[in-house]
Order: structure tokens, then sequence, then C-alpha cells
């Protein structure tokens, strides 16, 4: 009996012989191999999509370059509503672009899951709000205690402060068209509005963006966080490694933003501690901040600004005829001697909000949402197959030919109008329009985005006349929202 389990033991040492090993290992590995092709092959057949040319970085470097929101759109067209690219979010990983409206409207309607791996590029400055929370009862918890600061009457109830906001915007208009020949970046000073208004009603702080301009040093902080966060959404290992000098930079400046934010929620929180129960339920009037610090569990509180267009004005300079139509508008139905109309006069503006819509449409500042599914699941004769980030994107979509025809690439208020009569507008296919998103996930801040956004527009080109400086060509960049690399430099008059 010993003698056999001896003579097994030599046979089972010869078997396990160093080059048997390693053949049996390299069998394995080559087995592994050609499933992992297979797979791979079977995949890139799947969708159609740009080819690729390096099986190690895929389409990565087509979708970090500066005009990838044109090739979104190029691919769209090219290869149709469903398309796919090679790794962003790993090795061999693909994206999947949605772009047909049927179901986009499923996905964001039922509210998948958005994808983990991806949102982890921007958690660096979005941490776990609810742009980037994933735990969806935690979500829900999230956006019901912020609802009550964004509902209409609380969105109105901040005009005070965008109408005082909007004076020094003026102001700093009237001076430049006072100096000759001075022209005055329209891109950089709506940012610097939109920085003074959010800071006042949802932080409590007075940030004197206008009045500091560029030397503002917030919007030095965005400049420096927005385009590489933009990058590390694409390909969320950016952030994690943080190789190139332009991440830890961006590191470096969201530690201070935070800071400063920080800071300005404390003090607006102090200052409105004694007077929350006195005035609980009492929302009318409150600025968000205040509404905010009474609703929000302290661990919990974020806030919402708003969806800043750089593109208010540039389009319709570009178009005269509808530049025209627009200023009949408001000769028509605002007072001769009107700087900053009230809300009740910017809802008697029917084209104005036709313009606003077709610049959202046109070049909207937001590009869309990550989303994912867990399994296979066949939507519309269409399967997109599990564990895939589902990119539902709006560039492409905005300027499908099959959705809005063939002007899809012409600036058009007029698409908007309805047929049943004048003042009524046209509703988009469902799934077709989402520059705010869409489905539950949809941004909360819009109706103050629309306020700011028909204010600013409305006291703009009542006061004055406009022209773009000669030969300027607006150059885009994605950072994480469509923006102007070169501004918006234009010369301005008052009106006679």
């Amino acid at each position: 009996m010993s003698g056999t389990i001896v003579n097994l033991g030599l046979d089972l040492r010869e078997w396990l012989s160093p080059a048997r090993v390693v053949l049996c290992a390299s069998a394995l590995l080559i087995a592994r191999v050609v499933l992992f092709v297979y797979a791979y092959i079977k995949a890139r057949r799947q969708f159609p999509g740009p080819p690729v040319t390096n099986i190690w970085k895929g389409n990565l470097d087509e979708t970090m370059t500066e005009d990838v929101h044109d090739k979104w759109r190029r691919w769209h067209r090219q290869y149709g509503p469903i398309y796919q690219t090679v790794r962003w979010n790993g090795l061999f990983s693909r994206v999947i672009y949605v772009g047909d409206p049927r179901l986009i409207r499923k996905i964001a309607n039922e509210n998948w899951p958005k994808f983990p791996a991806q949102y982890a590029g921007f958690r660096p400055l979005s941490g776990s709000a609810l742009f980037a929370q994933m735990d969806q009862a935690r979500w829900k918890t999230q956006r019901r205690g912020l609802a009550p600061a964004f509902q209409p009457r609380t969105v109105h109830a901040q005009y005070p402060a965008l109408h005082k906001y909007l004076l020094q915007f003026a102001d700093t208009i009237d001076r430049s068209a006072a100096a000759r020949g001075r022209a005055v970046d329209l891109a950089q000073l709506h940012v610097l509005l939109t920085l003074d208004f959010v800071g006042e009603v949802a932080f409590g702080a007075e940030l004197r963006a206008v009045r500091d301009g560029a030397a503002c040093r917030i919007l030095q902080i965005f400049h420096a966080v927005l385009p590489e966060l933009m990058k590390c959404g694409l390909f969320p290992l950016r952030a994690k490694v943080p190789v190139f000098e332009s991440t830890r930079a961006m590191h470096r400046a969201i530690a201070e933003l935070r800071g400063m934010a920080r800071a300005a929620v404390e003090d607006a929180r102090r200052a409105h501690e004694d007077s929350q129960e006195k005035d609980c339920g009492a929302e009318k009037g409150k600025k968000i901040f205040e509404i905010l610090a009474h609703h929000v569990p302290r661990r919990r509180r974020r806030s919402h600004g708003t969806h800043d267009d750089f593109c208010r004005g540039h389009r319709q300079l570009r178009n005269p005829a509808i530049h025209r139509k627009l200023r009949d508008e408001l000769d028509a139905l605002l007072p001769a001697d009107c700087v900053v109309p009230s809300i009740e006069q910017v809802s008697r503006l029917p084209y104005l909000r036709l313009v606003i819509k077709e610049t959202l449409r046109y070049n909207g500042p937001g590009f869309g949402t990550f989303r994912y599914t867990p399994a296979d699941v066949e939507i519309e004769g269409v399967v997109l197959p599990a564990n895939t980030t589902l990119a539902l994107w709006n560039p492409q979509v905005h300027r499908c030919p099959n959705v809005w025809g063939a002007d899809a690439d012409t600036f058009r208020p007029e698409r908007w109008m309805s047929t049943q009569g004048e003042g009524n507008e046209k509703a988009a296919l469902p799934g077709s329009y989402f520059p705010f998103s869409y489905g539950p996930r949809k941004c909360m801040g819009e109706g103050l985005a629309m306020l700011e956004m028909s204010l600013t527009l409305a006291t703009l080109f009542k006061r004055y006349d406009l022209e773009l400086e000669p030969g300027f060509e607006m150059d885009f960049q994605p950072s994480f929202t469509l923006c102007s690399r070169n501004g918006l430099p234009v010369y301005a008059r008052l009106r006679k």
C-alpha cells in the first residue's frame, strides 16, 4: 500500500514538472485571451462607432479633444442614434451613446442608476450631492430637503437680489459704452453676474464678482477646475491618479473653494438660527439659503446654482432678423425708461422665451447624463448590454435632423411657435430636448436659471445697441459646461 502511494507521489511530481506547469498556465492564458478577443470583437460589432486604431487607448484620444461636442454630433449622424466608443472607464470598457428620444425618455423617466465608476471623475467637486449621488434612497432624501428652496414662489422671491446685480451689470456695460472703442466681454460678465446672484441667494455671501471682474477669486478657481473636471469625468482614473499638474491644480482649487463655501454656509446658518423657529414655514420672501438652513440637515446641506449660458446674445447678434424681432417685442411691451424689467413684464415676452429655448437647443451649456444597466435590457427592439455606460448626451440629439428637420443646424426660434395661436409654444418630442436633464433627476435650478436668463437678455437688448468685435469667431471649449475660450467681446452703445 505504502509503495503504491510512493509511486503515485513520484508520478504526480513527474507530471507536475516545471515544464508542464508552464505549459498548462500558458494554455489557460491563451484560452482566456481568445475568449476576451471573442467578447471584444462581439462587443465592437454590436453597435457601430468610430474606428479604433489603438487597442490600448481605444477612442480615448478623440473623446479628450476640445471639439468633442462636434464629434458627438458627427458620429450621431454617421453611425446612427445609438453608437459606441471604447475605453472611458477602464481598459477595454465602452460607452454606448443613446440618441433615440424613445430610449432617452424611458431610461430617464425610470431613473436608471448613474454609473458609479463614471461619476467618480466628478466627485472631487460634487462630492455626494444630488449630481453624483449613487444611493437612490439618499438621493430622494436630499431632493426632498432641497425642494422647498426651488418652488416657483421661492424662485420669484429672489428677484430683489437679481435686480440689484443686474443694475451693477448694466452699470458695467454703461461705463464700457461711455469709453468708446472699448469692448466688454459679455461671456465673462454673465458668469460674474451669476456668481454674485447665486452667492447671495444660495450662500448668503456677497462675492462682489461683477465689481472685481477678472480678479474675482472664485472666477479664477472655476477657470482652473472646470476644464480639468470635464476630462476627469470622461476618464475617472485621471482624478484618482493625479499625474498631470493640471489635475493637481484642480484638486488644490477645489479644496480652496470648499473652504470658502463651508465658511459662507456656517456664517449664514449662524446669522439665521435665531429666526428659524418663529419663521418656520414662512418661506415667502426668504432667500434660498435661509430655507435650506431650516429644511436641510447640516451634514447634507447642498446648494444649487444656475446654468450659465454664455451664448446668451451671441446667436442673436449673428442673426439680425431675430435681433430686430426681439428688439421690437421689447420696445412694444416694456416702458421706454425700463432698465431692469419686472418678473410680470418678462412673462409677457413670448418671443424672448422662444429665443432662450432655441439657444438651449442650439448650444446648451450642459451635456446630459451617464446611466447604466446592471443586466441586459431590451427597449424598442434595442438590447442594451449589462454593466455598460450609457451616455444620454444632448448635443447630438438637439441637432438631429431626424428629430428637428433639415434645418436642425439653423438657429430658428420660430420652430417653437405653436400653430394654436400666438403666445403658445410647441412641445418638443419627449426625450428630444433636455438642456436641464430629463426625468426625476432634472435640474432643480431650472426655474432660477430661466429667471436670470430672461431678465438678463431683456435688460441687455432693451438698453443697448450691441456689435460683435470685427472678425470675432467664438472658440468653444467643452469644460464641465460648454464655454467660450475667447469670451464674447462686444461694443455697446446706449440706445437713444
